[in-house]
């Protein structure tokens, strides 16, 4: 087993790979649970904001577009304001369909580009012939009051940050200390006050003010990733106004910061070895032998880059933490097997790690001009941190990157800890791990859960349908992050039964694996 050494410290703490889960003080830490749960519709000090009427704008060629106003501070309504921004797949409201409201996950990712540009690959033409479907940009993204800390050249900076060599443990931690320090200040110069009100329990606020003024009594919405803790957080706070609800990729609320590194570093361990398994089956494997020495043959990689970035044709480092992103990518789906094919033969046999560098720039939203569309990789950061305490604890955290390195030898050391760099952050954490108690009272909702899913593992839909009543859970065999998508005929028979004609099993069940 290969033990993390003090670098890796530094890249996990100062420029960690995101996945899905990776910061702090707001007036009263609030949670789904509290006790206070009068509707913020009932409250006079809301009712500007749940009577606001949206004008609606032509945009993207055939959307609409809006925005809604919500009170930055949901502790001080009378105070500033910030827009949520909203489209809609449609041009013209139809007053006879009704409205789907979508989160594509994250946290970070836009809802509003998902309407704009990839509508077609997220949901099937039947959602949207019966669907307005609206997409948002959450609080602290894109459009709306985003977080922001780098300009485009600081960005490619913190990417490719290069740890120093022979540091030891207490040097690794200082220098981490140092650059999640500088970053957090960048954070707060950029963004202002809004970054302290970036969490989780504000956004699924600002969803019920979109229901609201989108006319609609209930909200029916369809939440992937991250998502789905975002739905399942409006669901335990507003259990009465829920409509018809998917939640595919299921996040386990109940689970902590380390729990979440921990299951996604085994996941993607998994995914290695499927994909390893696949690819010595394959005439254009680029590695010769078993799946074990593929695995062994990723691992040198990383580790070499590890010791010596490789220095790009245009100028920039790839790094260890640029070169595990680059990877990661096309492994959320095994159609991207082919690719990483590609990418791993240029690597060994011309020492080329392009296709990394290329596929990191992809996470990151990194055009080829070297600008930025949307750095969601710092909305991530910003709203894991409110949401998750973790331990700043020197021998915590040495703990957890060797339990994650055990766990999970090739992704381990890189997926990271993110104690430095939220201990770091200017506001406290307003959220933590928490059960559903209120959720069941929503009545029935869809949960979807893909047995070789990396990112979001199985066991956490599992848990979460045991923790809530009435709830079905549609478990679909296969790889991959996320089962609901056009041409998945047996999940999205089931999807679209339920949203369109109400209609949903009871209890567990499953979708086999389609016939190779």
């Amino acid at each position: 087993m290969r033990r993390a050494s003090s670098r890796s410290l530094v890249t996990a703490a100062a420029a960690m790979v995101m996945v899905l889960t990776a910061c702090g003080a707001q007036t009263e830490p609030e949670q789904p649970s509290d006790d206070d749960r009068t509707p913020l519709a009932e409250q006079e000090e809301f009712a500007p904001y749940y009577g606001q009427e949206l004008t609606w704008q032509e945009c993207e060629g055939s959307r609409s577009c809006a925005s809604v106003t919500v009170p930055m501070d949901y502790a001080d309504p009378a105070g500033e304001r910030i827009e949520i921004e909203i489209i809609s797949s449609e041009t013209a409201q139809d007053d006879d369909a009704g409205y789907l409201l979508i989160n594509p996950g994250g946290p970070g990712s836009s809802g509003y580009d998902t309407v704009a540009d990839q509508l077609n690959g997220t949901v099937t033409d039947a959602v949207t012939d019966e669907y307005d479907v609206i997409g948002f940009d959450p609080r602290g993204v894109h459009r709306s009051a985003p977080v922001q800390c780098l300009d485009d050249e600081g960005m490619d900076a913190y990417r490719e940050q290069v740890q120093e060599e022979d540091l030891d443990e207490e040097q690794a931690r200082g220098l981490a200390r140092e650059q999640a320090a500088e970053l957090a200040g960048d954070c707060e110069d950029a963004t202002g006050p809004v970054l302290e009100h970036v969490d989780t329990v504000s956004a699924a606020r600002d969803m019920d003010i979109i229901r609201a003024a989108l006319g609609e009594e209930e909200l029916d919405y369809l939440g992937f990733s991250y998502g789905t803790k975002l739905g399942m957080t409006y669901a335990e706070r507003y259990p009465e106004t829920v409509g018809r609800f998917v939640l595919d990729g299921m996040m386990d609320t109940s689970v902590d910061s380390h729990e979440l590194e921990l299951a996604q570093a085994r996941g993607f361990e998994d995914a290695l070895q499927s994909y390893a398994e696949w690819c010595v089956e394959q005439e254009d494997c680029p590695v010769d032998g078993e799946p074990e020495d593929v695995i062994s043959t990723v691992q040198d990689l990383f580790e070499q880059i590890h010791q010596e970035p490789w220095e790009a044709p245009d100028g920039r480092t790839v790094t260890v933490s640029v070169l595990v992103s680059g990877f990661i990518l096309p492994m959320y789906d095994p159609q991207g097997w082919e690719f990483l094919n590609e990418g791993l033969s240029a690597a060994l046999d011309q020492g080329d790690f392009f296709h990394f560098q290329h596929w990191a720039d992809q996470s990151a939203g990194r055009a080829q001009d070297g600008s930025y569309d949307w750095m969601n990789q710092l909305a991530f950061g910003a709203i894991m941190c409110l949401d998750y305490p973790v331990s700043s604890d020197p021998e915590d955290i040495e703990q957890e990157v060797d339990e994650l390195t055990e766990a999970a030898p090739t992704f381990g050391p890189y997926l990271g800890h993110s104690g430095v760099t939220c201990d770091e952050w200017p506001h406290e954490p307003v959220g933590e791990p928490w059960e559903p108690e209120q959720a069941h009272q929503a009545g029935e909702m869809l949960m979807i859960g893909t047995t070789g899913d990396p990112a979001t593992p199985v066991q956490w839909a599992e848990n979460m349908h045991e923790l809530v009543p009435g709830s079905s859970l549609l478990i679909s065999e296969g790889e991959g992050h996320l089962a609901y998508r056009p041409g998945a005929e047996c999940v999205t028979d089931v999807v679209e039964d339920y949203l369109l004609e109400g209609e949903l099993f009871e209890g567990r069940q499953e979708c086999a694996a389609p016939a190779s």
